[in-house]
């Protein structure tokens, strides 16, 4: 499909979701946190996860996938999310990792295709117990585009047994809205809610389109999500997002639940490879421990 028409069939879709979506424009209250219960840990786990928005433009897939498969294979993570992963950037991802990493969430936003948020994990360490998908929206369980949003966005999460410890945790992943503040705010809040509600230790990537100060960041905090940024002891607070004209925001997050027991490290990977960057936006890698009750 020529590129013009895949643009002009997005337009239309986001139009008519827009149309038919609930146009609730309230701003939610910050989720509260979750009751931490007085038990002794089971397990603990030392993991390294990733978060990287590869940019979803397919016209360069040619010249940037070295670089996106050398910054994944780089820090070998044990899980890791991807941002504005276009099927056209999955289908190949998944070919091309296929001896090292499953994939779970392997859906667009748009009725499954288009931009998707998967998560790829280890196969070598891991099995895949569970994932779903959910739009950030007042009804997440279908195709929508939630309050202000300009888009349709959709998270997912996968359910990630270690084969030899039984050490379990989830990965959530997403992308919130770039155009709507309380599509922001409110997509923290179901994520904070889907996060505790699923009483896993657990861990949340995600491009938020938002700064360290912003709604989203108070309600995850208020929600009881801890920021590895500020929580590793060794800790890289640079920009992620620089969109090859240099280095200007934090967008891009690493979250644990009340689970976490330490942060080793906190990194901004920033390698240029076939002399450029492998998308407008930094990965970033965390390293750190989660316990199973």
């Amino acid at each position: 499909m020529p590129a013009w028409l895949m643009n002009a069939l997005t337009t239309v879709l986001s139009w008519l979701l827009a149309l038919t979506s609930s146009g609730v424009m309230t701003l939610s209250e910050p989720p509260v946190p979750p009751e931490i219960p007085d038990t002794p840990d089971k397990l603990t786990q030392e993991i390294t996860v990733m978060s990287f928005n590869i940019w979803t433009d397919t016209g360069s897939i040619d010249t940037r996938m070295n670089g996106v498969l050398r910054t994944i294979r780089g820090e070998m993570p044990d899980s890791f999310g991807l941002q504005e992963a276009h099927e056209l950037w999955r289908w190949p991802l998944k070919r091309k990792l296929k001896d090292e990493y499953g994939i779970a969430c392997d859906r667009g936003r748009y009725f499954g295709v288009q931009e998707g948020t998967p998560i790829f994990y280890r196969k070598d360490r891991y099995e895949l117990v569970d994932q779903g998908v959910f739009w950030l929206s007042d009804r997440p369980w279908i195709t929508s585009v939630g309050w202000d949003a300009g888009l349709p966005r959709i998270a997912g999460y996968a359910v990630l047994r270690d084969k030899q410890t039984g050490f379990t945790y989830v990965h959530f992943n997403a992308h919130f809205d770039n155009a709507g503040a309380t599509a922001r705010a409110n997509s923290a809040r179901l994520m904070a809610d889907r996060i505790n509600a699923i009483g896993l230790p657990a861990v949340f990537t995600a491009d938020v389109n938002a700064g360290p100060g912003a709604l989203p960041a108070q309600y995850f905090e208020a929600g009881g999500l801890i920021d590895l940024r500020d929580a590793a002891a060794v800790s890289d607070t640079g920009p992620t997002f620089h969109a090859y004209r240099g280095a200007t925001a934090i967008l891009d997050y690493i979250y644990a639940n009340h689970f976490l027991r330490d942060a080793a490290q906190f990194k901004v990977i920033r390698d240029e490879y076939d002399g450029m960057y492998p998308s407008d936006h930094f990965a970033i890698a965390a390293t750190f421990t989660l316990a199973n009750y």
